[in-house]
């Protein structure tokens, strides 16, 4: 009887250390930083210029690091693109991936190419081709994307 009441306040108190995120993605660290002129599909200039980063580029969301060899950062629509990315939280999980795309209105990414889930052990969880991640709390969560668990050796 007691069960669903324990597993009621451990998920509060789970979601209680798990605030929500702002969303937003904050630079750490760039070994070089190129403005690239943005223009829209009719040929005219937009407000803001892209910024591309290149070198041990780290972004922060959150809690959750993101580094990647390098990133463009597409200001005027909110998103980013990164290459040979690694996610990470102290909390959860690492996620590496090819790419990742992130959509700073809705603080949701989708890691694609050849993506990995360690656990905080480092033991594979499992691999995908493609896998959204949540960014709306502290700690990103896991969502859609078919994940396979890890080859069992024989």
């Amino acid at each position: 009887m007691l069960a669903p009441v324990l597993s009621y306040a451990q998920k509060e108190k789970e979601e209680e250390k798990n605030k929500d995120s702002d969303g937003i993605l904050n630079l750490v660290h760039a070994e070089r930083t190129v403005k690239v002129p943005s223009i829209k599909e009719n040929g005219e200039k937009r407000k803001k210029d892209d910024i591309k980063y290149f070198g041990a580029v780290q972004f922060r969301v959150g809690n959750n690091d993101i580094a990647c060899d390098s990133a463009i950062v597409y200001v005027n629509d909110d998103r980013m693109e990164a290459y040979n990315v690694t996610v990470t939280n102290p909390v959860y999980f690492t996620t590496k991936s090819g790419m990742l795309q992130y959509n700073q209105a809705t603080k949701t990414a989708t890691a694609s190419r050849d993506v990995n889930i360690t656990a905080l052990n480092g033991s594979l969880v499992g691999t995908a081709e493609s896998v959204e991640i949540d960014l709306k709390k502290e700690n990103y969560r896991i969502g859609l994307g078919s994940i396979n668990p890890p080859k069992q050796a024989k």
